[in-house]
């Protein structure tokens, strides 16, 4: 028999992507997000549904609008990448 991995939880999954977009891989031992990040985690978790990596990235930078920086585009691929389940 096949164990099925439970998938996390909505919350859970909002904390992680603000601590991507927070900067998570740039500050080592970084564990929680800042309280401005946290805020835009819902905001996050939307735009990542909808596999848009111009639009998230264009959220994470703050501009709102494209084209972001290339640390908010490779930012807004690897919480594209969390969001699908796949390896990191």
């Amino acid at each position: 028999m096949t164990a099925v991995a439970e998938a996390p939880s909505l919350t859970a999954l909002e904390e992680r992507l603000a601590l991507v977009a927070c900067g998570e891989n740039s500050r080592p031992g970084k564990t929680r997000a800042c309280d401005s990040c946290t805020r835009k985690g819902n905001t996050l978790l939307r735009i990542t549904s909808t596999q848009a990596a111009d639009a998230l990235a264009a959220a994470i930078c703050g501009t709102g609008r494209a084209p972001a920086c290339q640390e908010c585009n490779d930012k807004a691929v690897r919480m594209i990448r969390i969001y699908n389940g796949e390896a990191e």
